[in-house]
């Protein structure tokens, strides 16, 4: 698509994350929402009426509308390959909720087909469109530290999921913790770091409770070919359930780049906690800078970001977390870019 109308949006999936999508939605010009589909008929058409778009029962409706350019897929990690094959195989450009899918061939399958079709495939690793780590990422790129040889990510809040049944907690159809949220972490290590690990070694705790079945609080090492090294520790079992802390440290050759707060200057103690925000109250730019890039590359306009190439290798560093997760043992990954 290259002409000058908004691009037609459809959102499959309407609970948890899309509705943060829908908000950056509605402050854009260039894309905008036409129609929602979800499993559970009521809820999308509450959120339909909500967001003054069409509502559809199936898929298959979705992609027979006339006026969907794309598709935002917003579903449990088990049902990506299957939902995301659908949108490319119809025409339809896709950005695809993190991780890309919940195995390496599946996610090299969607993307070999995404290239097949001429069509945009984007991966919803939000963090590369935050103020304070493309500006991480920009110190590091532009030298001014030398070579980055360590970096240190640490995303810790409390409990975010409704309750026992949430799918996430389910391994089977989250892929575990290392696959939906990790992926944030070691994305973003491999993108500061300008390469792809080599080795992967991981540790978690189930720190809410013993009868998880997921690490809700996890570590993961990564080496890299260079020698270069990262650690990434992300947590979903802090106290208070509102407790959000975020830091960053590279260090390089030459100096050392690092973030202690993700909301220096505006924090405040409620009853529930420590709550943070932007200082400019800018937390959903976020996901309007995400879904811009999304519409341009779409239009041919830009680059798909992440590329395609860096998602699939997201998703095989977090399978290599969590079989190192469940071995006990350091992965090591052949041919690693």
């Amino acid at each position: 698509m290259n002409d000058s109308r908004a691009l037609g949006v459809a959102i499959v999936g309407v609970g948890g994350i899309a509705a943060s999508h829908m908000a950056a939605l509605r402050a854009m010009s260039i894309a905008r929402l036409v129609c929602v589909q979800d499993m559970d008929r009521a809820r999308a058409g509450a959120v339909a009426n909500e967001q003054g778009c069409a509502v559809e029962d199936q898929l298959a409706d979705v992609l027979a509308r006339d006026d969907v350019d794309a598709v935002i897929v917003c579903t449990p990690n088990l049902t990506h390959q299957s939902i995301g094959t659908a949108v490319l195989e119809s025409g339809r450009h896709l950005l695809m909720e993190k991780p890309l899918a919940m195995t390496v061939e599946a996610a090299q399958q969607l993307a070999a087909l995404a290239a097949e079709r001429g069509l945009t495939l984007a991966v919803g690793h939000s963090h590369r469109f935050s103020a304070q780590s493309r500006a991480v990422h920009d110190v590091v790129a532009s030298g001014e530290i030398g070579a980055p040889r360590f970096a240190r990510i640490v995303m810790n809040g409390g409990w975010i999921w409704p309750g026992w049944q949430a799918w996430v907690l389910d391994p089977a159809v989250s892929g575990g913790h290392s696959l939906h949220n990790g992926v944030h972490l070691t994305d973003l290590a491999a993108w500061w770091m300008g390469e792809q690990p080599d080795t992967v070694f991981a540790r978690g705790q189930a720190v809410t409770s013993r009868a998880l079945d997921i690490a809700d609080y996890l570590v993961i090492e990564l080496g890299f070919p260079s020698g270069a090294s990262a650690v990434c520790e992300v947590s979903r079992g802090e106290r208070p359930r509102k407790a959000s802390y975020l830091e960053f440290t590279v260090v390089g050759t030459e100096g050392v780049v690092t973030r202690n707060w993700d909301a220096d200057g505006i924090r405040a103690w409620q009853e529930e906690g420590l709550s943070m925000w932007a200082p400019d109250g800018s937390a959903g730019d976020v996901f309007v800078a995400e879904l811009e890039s999304f519409a341009a590359s779409a239009r041919g306009e830009s680059a798909v970001v992440p590329p395609v190439a860096d998602a699939v290798d997201a998703v095989r560093v977090a399978a290599a977390a969590e079989e190192s997760l469940h071995t006990g043992r350091l992965v090591r990954r052949e041919g690693a870019r």
